[in-house]
């Protein structure tokens, strides 16, 4: 009896199946879809328990990154480019699929802005995607630094009247973002056709200094997000108590509409 059921405890242990732990180690090409457009890279991940590092791969270079985690099929890391003189976090997290081939999620730009990227296994030997990693579009590596191409903000021609105390007082402004509509409220001083002023938003207080010539006028802050840094740049044409055709640069985001109210005194 003893020895059947020796026999027996064999059999359903060689049964039990085993589990392996899923992994993303490999090559990857990686699409990420930013306000500015997608873009393609090669990724090869490193993986150690739960632990995920990598690097990105182009012909222009590579830029490494760690502290990346797989839990279950979760997958969540970052790497930081350089643009316009800061350095900028771009997060993606995402979820490996069932078959372990491809993978789909969410990527953050600094918290200022939201996209989506998928993933598939790279085929054995297959030649690097063309471009390398960017901020929407906005910086490409270069052997681990990035060089921005971010658009410059439209603006319209001056007109060659000066217009006095009309930009001065309280303002509601809503940024257009991917990532949703962003409020914040100025409050501008003028002086010889100088602006300044402070500009509060959900992130905190900046202060905000800026021109006017004629009609056109031109703001600048720097908004201080939980990732990091983004200077912004503000243009648009005064039209009683409003702001037209306001555009804002955001850092090596782009360029994003806004609207602007003044508020009644």
């Amino acid at each position: 009896m003893t020895r059947v059921m020796t026999l027996l405890s064999i059999a359903l242990l060689a049964a039990t199946p085993s589990f392996a732990q899923t992994t993303v180690a490999g090559d990857w090409d990686v699409t990420v879809n930013s306000p500015q457009g997608s873009n393609t890279t090669r990724v090869v991940f490193k993986q150690d328990g739960e632990k995920v590092s990598g690097v990105f791969k182009s012909q222009r270079g590579e830029l490494p990154f760690d502290g990346g985690s797989l839990t279950g099929k979760d997958l969540k890391f970052t790497f930081t480019v350089e643009a316009q003189g800061m350095q900028l976090p771009i997060t993606l997290a995402g979820t490996l699929a069932d078959d372990g081939a491809t993978m789909t999620g969410k990527a953050d730009f600094g918290g200022f802005a939201e996209g989506d990227w998928t993933a598939k296994r790279a085929e054995p030997g297959s030649p690097l995607p063309g471009a390398a990693p960017t901020t929407g579009g906005a910086a490409t590596t270069t052997g681990g630094a990035a060089t921005t191409t971010a658009g410059a903000a439209t603006t319209t021609s001056p007109s060659t009247t000066a217009a006095v105390g009309i930009v001065a007082g309280k303002w509601d402004i809503t940024i257009k973002t991917p990532g949703g509509d962003r409020p914040a409220t100025a409050t501008l001083t003028e002086e010889n056709g100088k602006l300044a002023g402070t500009l509060a938003s959900e992130v905190g207080e900046a202060p905000i200094t800026g021109t006017i010539e004629g009609k056109s006028v031109k703001l600048a802050f720097t908004a201080v997000t939980p990732n990091g840094n983004l200077p912004v740049t503000m243009t648009g044409d005064i039209d009683g108590d409003s702001i037209l055709n306001g555009k804002a640069e955001i850092g090596a985001m782009g360029v994003m509409e806004f609207l602007a109210t003044k508020k009644k005194q």
